[in-house]
Parts: C-alpha cells; sequence; structure tokens
C-alpha cells in the first residue's frame, strides 16, 4: 500500500506526464489527476494523442453513467493495445480510488514511454524485462564514474551523482564534474534536471526534493530515466546485462522476502486478472468491496436487460398517442402555425441525422471486443433518441393543438396532418431499426462470450491435468533434470501469457438477461464465473510457487557446482 508520501511524489510525478504529452495536442494542462479523470474524458483525449487517431465519441452527459462509460471505452482501447491492466474497473476511476488511478497511469506510462522506447534494444537483445535493460544501460554508461554504483531504481539516484553521470558520460560538456562532488545533493539534482531539459529537450517531471530522500520513489525514478534513454544512445551490451543479474539480493538493497513479494506481484500482474461483467445502460449491481478471488481479483455484476424490458428502459414510444402521453395539453392561443413549423424543421434535421448516423454504424464484427465497442456505441445512440424522443412529442402535441383549434384553412389543415404522420413514420421507422440492432448486437455478443467461457474452460481442463502431471514428478535429481524442468516451466508461463488474453477479453463481460429469469440467470453465471476465476487463480498461485521453489533449487546446484570447482582447483594446487 502507498503511504501518503509516495503516493503524493507519484501524483505530481503522473500529472506532468499526462501533461506534458496533452501539451502535444494543445489540450488544457491537468491541475488534479484524482478528480479530472473521474468522468473519462481526459483519459480518451490522452489515449487519443498516444495512439495517434481519433477514437470514440465522448459522452457528453454528467451523470454517473455517462462517466462509467467513458471509462470503459478507455479501458477496452488499453486492453486492444495490450497494456496491462490488473483489478481496475471503471467503477475504481468514477469513484476516484487514488491507488488504482496512479496504478492505471503507471500501466499507460510502463505501455507507451518505457517498453515502447525500449521495444528495438531488448527485441535485439532477445530480452523480455525492461528494466533489468535500463539498469544494465545506466551501469554502462556510469561505469568510469567510481563514486557512482546505480544497484537500483531508488536509492542508488537520492545524492543526484548517478543523474550526473548519466549525463556527462553520454555529453561531458553539460555537467562540470569537477564540481559536482562538492555540490549538495539537492544541487546535483537541480542541475540535472535543468541541464536536461533546457539542453535535451527532457520535461522536468522530478523535483530534487522528491529525490534526495532515502528512498526515492521507484517508478518516477524509472520514468524520468527512461526519458534520458530516449534521447542518449541506447547500446546494451550482453555483458552488462549479465552483472546486472549477477547483482546479489543484499546489494540490491532487496531481502529474500521482499524480492519474493515482489516476484509474487510481477507474476500477478502478468497472469491474475479480474473476470468482470461491465456496467451498460440497465439494470445494475454494485460491486462487492470484498476481492472474490482473494489476492488476485475479484468479479462485479451490472446487467443488461432483455430487448423488451431495454425498450422501456429508453421509452421510446411506437405511437402519436404514446409520444405525446403525460404532456399536458398545450392551450388555446398558446402555439402558431410558424412555431409549430421551425420546431417541425428543427426535429427532422435532428431525425435525418440520426437515420445517417444509424446507417453509418458498421455490420456487426464476429470478434467480441469489437462487438462490445459496437454494443457501447449503439447504447450511446440509443441514449440520444431517448434525449429527443421529448421534442418529437412535443412537435406532435403543437401539431395536434393547431388541428384541434381550428383556426387552419383546409390546405393548411391538411399539410399539418400529413406533416404529423411523416414525423410519427419516420420516427417509428427509427425506433424498430435501432431495437432490431439492439436486439441483434445483444445475440452475437452473448453467443461469443459464451464461446469464450467454453475455451477458458476448455484451457483449464487441460492445464489442471498438465499441473498434475508436472507435480508428480520429482525434482531434480541433477542439475541437468532441474534445467530441464525450468525450461518445461517457461513453457507453462508462456501459455499462461497468452490465456490472459482470453482473461483480458472477460474483464468487461455484458451480459443480456431477460427480467423474467433474471435473478436465476444471473445467480448461475456468477457461480460459473466465480468457479472459473478460481480456478485460474489457483493454476497462477501454483506457477508462482513453483517457479519460486524452481529457481531456490537452481541457485543451490550452481552454489554446490561452484564450490566443487573451487574444490577441484585447490587439490590440484595441493598435488
Amino acid at each position: 500500500m502507498f503511504s501518503d508520501e509516495r503516493e503524493d511524489v507519484q501524483k505530481k510525478t503522473f500529472t506532468k506526464w499526462v501533461n506534458s504529452q496533452l501539451a502535444k495536442v494543445r489540450k488544457a494542462p491537468v491541475e488534479d489527476l484524482f478528480s479530472e479523470l473521474c468522468d473519462g474524458r481526459l483519459l480518451l483525449e490522452l489515449l487519443e494523442e498516444l495512439t495517434g487517431h481519433q477514437l470514440v465519441k465522448l459522452e457528453k452527459g454528467v451523470t454517473r453513467v455517462h462517466s462509467l462509460n467513458n471509462v470503459n471505452r478507455a479501458l477496452h482501447i488499453l486492453q486492444k493495445n495490450n497494456v496491462d491492466l490488473v483489478n481496475i474497473g471503471a467503477a475504481d476511476i468514477v469513484d476516484g480510488n487514488h491507488k488504482l488511478i496512479l496504478g492505471l497511469i503507471w500501466s499507460i506510462i510502463v505501455h507507451w514511454q518505457v517498453k515502447d522506447v525500449m521495444k528495438d534494444v531488448m527485441a535485439g537483445l532477445q530480452q523480455t524485462n525492461s528494466e533489468k535493460i535500463l539498469l544494465s544501460w545506466v551501469r554502462q554508461s556510469t561505469r568510469q564514474y567510481p563514486q557512482v554504483n546505480v544497484v537500483n531504481f531508488s536509492s542508488s539516484w537520492n545524492d543526484g551523482l548517478a543523474f550526473s553521470a548519466l549525463i556527462h558520460s553520454h555529453r561531458p560538456e553539460l555537467i562540470d564534474w569537477s564540481s559536482v562532488e562538492a555540490e549538495s545533493a539537492v544541487e546535483r539534482l537541480e542541475n540535472a534536471f535543468s541541464k536536461a531539459e533546457q539542453h535535451l529537450g527532457i520535461e522536468r517531471l522530478l523535483d530534487p526534493e522528491d529525490v534526495a530522500v532515502p528512498s526515492p520513489d521507484k517508478k518516477s525514478i524509472i520514468m524520468y530515466v527512461t526519458s534520458l534513454f530516449r534521447v542518449f544512445p541506447q547500446s546494451v551490451s550482453m555483458e552488462a546485462i549479465q552483472e546486472v543479474e549477477k547483482l546479489s539480493p543484499a546489494s540490491t538493497g532487496a531481502g529474500r522476502v521482499e524480492m519474493e513479494e515482489h516476484y509474487q506481484v510481477q507474476t500477478q500482474q502478468r497472469f491474475s486478472q479480474q473476470i468482470t461483467v461491465s456496467v451498460a445502460q440497465g439494470r445494475v449491481r454494485s460491486p462487492s468491496s470484498q476481492p472474490r478471488y482473494k489476492s488476485h481479483a475479484y468479479t462485479q455484476a451490472a446487467y443488461v436487460t432483455s430487448p423488451e424490458q431495454k425498450r422501456r428502459r429508453f421509452f421510446l414510444s411506437p405511437s402519436q398517442e404514446d409520444l405525446q402521453r403525460g404532456l399536458s395539453p398545450l392551450p388555446p392561443g398558446s402555439t402558431s402555425l410558424e412555431s409549430y413549423q421551425a420546431s417541425l424543421e428543427e426535429v427532422l434535421t435532428w431525425l435525418l441525422s440520426a437515420e445517417d448516423g444509424l446507417q453509418a454504424q458498421p455490420p456487426i464484427s464476429n470478434h467480441v471486443e469489437e462487438v462490445k465497442e459496437q454494443f457501447h456505441m449503439h447504447e450511446g445512440f440509443m441514449v440520444e433518441l431517448t434525449t429527443h424522443q421529448g421534442s418529437v412529442g412535443r412537435v406532435l402535441r403543437a401539431g395536434a393543438a393547431l388541428l384541434r383549434e381550428g383556426h387552419l384553412s383546409e390546405e393548411e389543415e391538411s399539410e399539418v396532418r400529413e406533416q404529423m404522420n411523416l414525423l410519427n413514420s419516420r420516427w417509428e421507422h427509427l425506433r424498430v431499426a435501432s431495437m432490431e440492432r439492439q436486439s441483434r448486437l445483444h445475440e452475437v455478443l452473448m453467443d461469443l462470450q459464451h464461446q469464450q467461457l467454453q475455451q477458458l474452460t476448455d484451457w483449464l481442463d487441460n492445464t489442471e491435468a498438465r499441473i498434475k502431471r508436472i507435480g508428480s514428478q520429482p525434482l531434480g535429481p541433477d542439475l541437468e533434470d532441474v534445467k530441464h524442468q525450468v525450461e518445461e516451466h517457461k513453457l507453462l508461463q508462456e501459455d499462461l501469457e497468452l490465456e490472459q488474453v482470453r482473461v483480458n477479453s472477460l474483464t468487461h463481460m455484458v451480459v443480456v438477461v431477460e427480467e423474467s429469469s433474471g435473478d436465476s440467470t444471473t445467480a448461475a453465471l456468477e457461480s460459473r464465473l466465480q468457479v472459473l476465476g478460481d480456478r485460474w487463480a489457483s493454476i497462477c498461485r501454483w506457477t508462482e510457487e513453483r517457479w519460486i521453489l524452481l529457481q531456490e533449487i537452481l541457485l543451490k546446484w550452481q552454489h554446490f557446482t561452484n564450490e566443487q570447482v573451487c574444490l577441484d582447483h585447490d587439490r590440484i594446487q595441493d598435488l
């Protein structure tokens, strides 16, 4: 759990990074990251800049439903871009959960700054650990500075020497090294950050007072060092990587317990994910505040009702009488033919636009994530119809009032009747077509999601059998056997990473239920999701624990082998 101090530092640093991205497209800067992210608009604007193309239309309303829809769309976009999201749901962001908002922004930073900047180097070295590559690059760049020994991304940076040496090693004219040692930590940091901003174009993401502490925030340091990595030569040797791999836990300031906890968190981020039923414009059940899958995940449930109930939800009235129902008759003389004609023209203009909008919607896809996107887009369209339905009703009411008053000529009366029939006919056509598309989207989406659930069930069956077979085999007994078992376990980890894609897709599952069978259907689905979630979490835990055990055994074997070599060497010398 973040301390208040670390949370404040991350909030400040992440806000600066977000503003640096928004400034590229001349968007207003963020002042309060926690409150301004809640409605999802800022998040979608940020993703538009990062992805480089326009995304879905923003929800303009100010209700909680509008905010949830915006955030859900942003989370779907992140999933499509393979951004790691662990236990982050739309409700968490809308409710302003500080820890999860920081976690969400960090995931975005890692994907679009850390991994994106380092992907070519990582691919060339056939490495997947960006932090290890970054640390190797830093150590390689500062090797000629005896005062600098960077072994982590926290305490190794608090005196400012590492930043100064890193810049000096690549741009010696920017830093007067002869005066660096005489400066205080804050002075070194200020000088390094100022020179990087003025001469390298690097945003001042860090403040000296936040770094000159015993344990600076690791994420903030990594984010800034990655900015330096972007502008300097990026060559990293295998020798530098091997040197980092040999760093002992003691030298990096991490004990065994801390390392195991770090590994478990890292593995959980790779494999664990909540299976969530996404909020949509329907009957909502609040998410449970307690984790359902222990430390791995929880399921929140929110259900979309059947098309029949949905019709009532959106009040898409099918007839002139229904459209006018609930509206009191206009008093005599309160409307004129001119005002009626103006209102009619305005409504027909909107109606034409809505018809074009419905017609422009793409054919229903056969890919589940695309169908989800189409589903949410159509939900927004249905909200728009509901909003304008009152305008249609008011025009019909005004026309009825004119006919009732009897002041129109025969030609004018005939024209008004024809106009009202036309308006009602086009509204009915739009209403029916919209409901039919919604019903079809429901049908296709449910079918695809049930296919995903079945595929996940089959995968769990096969993987549990595989784990049972692996677990029944003894570890070892010799070093080659252990190495073979490590390689076999890596294949299992790769399979989990691939399956994570399907679990991610189920993270925001949309469920359509009939009103009459809603409780039984949702109970059955919740039960199935809980069983699948428990099985997935169990496989993740087993994989984590097995990997730690294999590493411990491998290290003991390597230590034993090294000791044996030393003994053999001593024996030869004695002879």
